[in-house]
């Protein structure tokens, strides 16, 4: 490419690596990376989070940065030498400071996995799933000093499948991040400067809480698809609940039909029924519970599970 000689770029999660191998592939390997000091989302573990940015920097020779809040002064200078074209940031999560973001002529874009102003946050592929979004999709904005409320470039949509998982939509999302990702530096390597957008509407904006370890707790008081769509967006490490005073992990389960309302608390135990552990949720929906995991333990069935622990109807799962 003509113009596009200098980029730094910013990311640390899901969608960074596959925007790097995209750039690679363009023959566009920026000349600093940016990163945080933790990838992925907060689970309970006392094992150290593998970081694929920094692992792909490295094979590649590219120098990394870790920043942790805000960008120290020093890097900021440290970016503004290498004179940048453009900054890139995909999955980063933190603004960028206003004297930064106008040290490259181009300025800085930013890839987002939904349909911005909705979702903005940097969890928002999962919180789509966790609340039983219909659709996402995928916004590139030319970024400001208020984190996603950048004018929007480009924007696409993702229909959402009601069973697909997290897992199953990142590889989706990835594919349209690089397509569009591709699609906005071809148009700024061939422009006069930067590509004008179109203003986000203010009203319809919605800001993604931060999800970790607390989001993971199992709502018995939602509705039985209500939990599903939750544990949806944890397919590997699951919801976790407490079985006589023991966490255990949910990594399986459905909503189930009931002829004759059940009655009790929200997280109380009827029962087995088709192999599974029938809880009672919100608004007398039932959740049909099939395979679950005690933490470091053997992923059981939920029959073998209520047959070691020795559950009785009634019994409550917090």
């Amino acid at each position: 490419m003509k113009k596009l000689k200098s980029i730094v770029f910013f990311g640390s999660h899901e969608l960074a690596v596959p925007a790097l191998d995209t750039m690679l592939a363009l023959d566009l390997l920026p000349k600093l990376i940016v990163t945080r000091p933790e990838a992925g989302i907060t689970i309970d573990s006392h094992e150290p989070l593998p970081h694929p940015v920094r692992d792909w920097a490295k094979e590649q020779g590219v120098e990394t940065v870790s920043s942790p809040r805000s960008l120290e002064p020093a890097l900021q200078e440290r970016i503004a030498g290498l004179s940048p074209d453009l900054l890139v940031i995909v999955d980063y999560g933190r603004a960028l400071p206003p004297a930064l973001l106008s040290a490259a002529p181009l300025g800085a874009i930013e890839i987002h996995p939904s349909l911005l102003p909705k979702l903005r946050g940097e969890h928002a592929l999962r919180y789509a799933i966790a609340t039983g979004e219909k659709k996402t999709g995928v916004s590139v904005i030319d970024v400001n000093d208020e984190p996603w409320a950048g004018p929007v470039l480009m924007q696409e949509d993702l229909e959402l499948i009601p069973t697909e998982t997290f897992d199953d939509l990142l590889p989706r999302a990835v594919t349209l991040s690089n397509k569009l990702l591709t699609k906005i530096l071809k148009k700024l390597d061939t422009s006069k400067g930067k590509v004008k957008g179109k203003a986000q509407d203010e009203k319809h904006a919605k800001v993604v809480p931060l999800l970790g370890s607390q989001h993971r707790k199992t709502p018995w008081s939602l509705t039985a698809v209500q939990v599903c769509n939750r544990l949806r967006a944890y397919p590997s490490i699951g919801l976790i609940a407490y079985c006589k005073y023991r966490p255990v992990e949910i990594l399986a389960a459905r909503a189930m039909d009931w002829i004759d309302a059940p009655y009790g608390s929200s997280g109380t135990y009827l029962g087995l029924r088709q192999g599974k552990l029938a809880m009672l949720c919100g608004n007398s929906t039932i959740l049909g519970v099939e395979r679950v995991r005690r933490p470091g333990g053997e992923v059981q069935s939920a029959s073998n599970f209520a047959l070691v622990e020795q559950l009785q109807v009634g019994d409550t799962l917090a």
